[in-house]
């Protein structure tokens, strides 16, 4: 059918523009946490404020992003089974709001730094164990939202696998990418380091399901089987 085509198209477009947003979002970020490494980290991050209040900005539109991706495909998953189109956007829902959590928690940091510098403060150890812990909380949410993201991508992905709305290739080798993204947050969790792999091959097959999304849209022949 003609809409389904037109429907993933559209999604595929808006991966596209989540991308084009979130590299620019993850590069401005400019937060981590061996910048306590050096004495002078609150001014470091005090002097690339306006940057960060731009990753912020964009970090927060490209989760939206997704929340629009899993209204748009609300009603096919309702059609296909009613519960688990409630669980998917729940989680969707859920992610969006641990992201803005996440971001008030660079934001907050900021204006420790901005305090710090304003003021002039003279108690250096305090403000900066402040700021290592708002960095810590930032990082915690983020791997906490990575988590929720994967969950979701995976149920996307496990849709289109039992409906062949795209190739069937496509939503298994997204389910095995993401996998690897869940795996790693949680080894970040437990203070193992992953490589950098677990989360960039994800990057890689994003790539290729959004181009395959934009150049031939779901599966018009396809129709959505329903489910109890």
């Amino acid at each position: 059918m003609e809409s389904n085509q037109k429907t993933g198209r559209t999604i595929g477009f808006l991966l596209l523009l989540i991308m084009a947003l979130g590299i620019p979002s993850v590069v401005l970020r400019g937060l981590s946490t061996s910048m306590v490494a050096s004495s002078d980290f609150l001014n470091e991050i005090f002097q690339n404020s306006f940057q960060m209040r731009i990753a912020v900005l964009l970090d927060i539109l490209t989760s939206a992003l997704w929340l629009v991706i899993a209204i748009i495909l609300f009603p096919a998953i309702k059609k296909y089974k009613n519960s688990f189109a409630l669980w998917f956007f729940g989680i969707w829902l859920v992610q969006f709001a641990v992201i803005v959590f996440s971001n008030i928690t660079h934001l907050s940091l900021l204006s420790l730094t901005n305090e710090f510098v304003s003021t002039g403060a003279t108690d250096t150890e305090l403000f900066s164990t402040l700021g290592l812990l708002k960095i810590e909380e930032y990082f915690w949410a983020h791997f906490m939202s990575l988590m929720l993201y994967a969950s979701a991508a995976f149920s996307l992905y496990y849709f289109l696998f039992q409906t062949k709305l795209v190739p069937r290739f496509l939503s298994a080798w997204g389910m095995v990418a993401i996998s690897l993204v869940f795996i790693a947050s949680w080894l970040n969790i437990f203070d193992i380091n992953p490589s950098f792999y677990f989360f960039s091959q994800n990057g890689i097959h994003m790539i290729a399901f959004m181009g395959w999304l934009i150049a031939k849209g779901f599966n018009t022949t396809q129709n959505i089987p329903k489910t109890q």
